[in-house]
């Protein structure tokens, strides 16, 4: 697949060799499906270390549970580098939950660029009031399908995308699990809210 921006949660930003690892099915559903009210608002990241640029995140809750988050570039951003996304949240922790993130062309259509599934993105709220959101690694995602210790397929070796193909109550217990949060190394971001 070519090159494609994605974010996260948000949101998410990041241009990837391949499309990041994709979920068949949401992650959350043994939960519930809702709005995260301490997710909503306009957060901004830290500066990205290689361009040292920064984004601006805008959580908007819809009264369906649905959220959004618009990716907004700070004055070292293009319009082009405008971003939006779709996710269904659930919280599997005290402190942290999943966003199962669609790409979005605007509110009413999705990006057309994007496989099946969703891209799981993994929050995470600190005691000291930041939002670190994580992507899952896809070395570690792929590996993890090759060991069947998670029903996938990863393609061949640095070639094809991550599939995670599990039904939503393994994967519910598996991102609740150490194993599955091992999948997620390192922050993608860390946001501090705006007041």
């Amino acid at each position: 697949m070519s090159y494609l921006r994605v974010l996260l949660l948000a949101a998410v930003t990041v241009v990837a060799a391949c499309y990041p690892p994709v979920t068949i099915h949401p992650v959350g559903s043994t939960v519930g499906f809702k709005s995260d009210r301490s997710l909503a608002g306009l957060w901004k990241a830290q500066p990205d270390a290689d361009n040292q640029g920064s984004y601006y995140y805008h959580f908007l809750s819809e009264k369906d549970g649905t959220m959004f988050a618009v990716l907004v570039p700070d004055n070292y951003g293009q319009a082009k580098d405008v971003m939006m996304v779709k996710f269904k949240s659930a919280r599997l922790g005290k402190n942290f939950g999943y966003l199962n993130v669609r790409l979005m062309k605007d509110p009413e259509h999705e990006s057309p660029d994007q496989p099946p599934g969703t891209v799981l993105v993994l929050y995470r709220l600190e005691a000291n009031g930041k939002l670190q959101i994580f992507m899952l690694d896809e070395a570690k995602t792929k590996d993890a399908i090759r060991a069947h210790k998670i029903a996938g397929t990863a393609g061949k070796a640095g070639t094809d995308d991550a599939v995670i193909t599990a039904d939503s109550a393994t994967l519910d217990k598996i991102f609740r699990s150490p194993a599955g949060l091992a999948l997620f190394e390192r922050p993608f971001a860390t946001l501090t809210k705006v007041k």
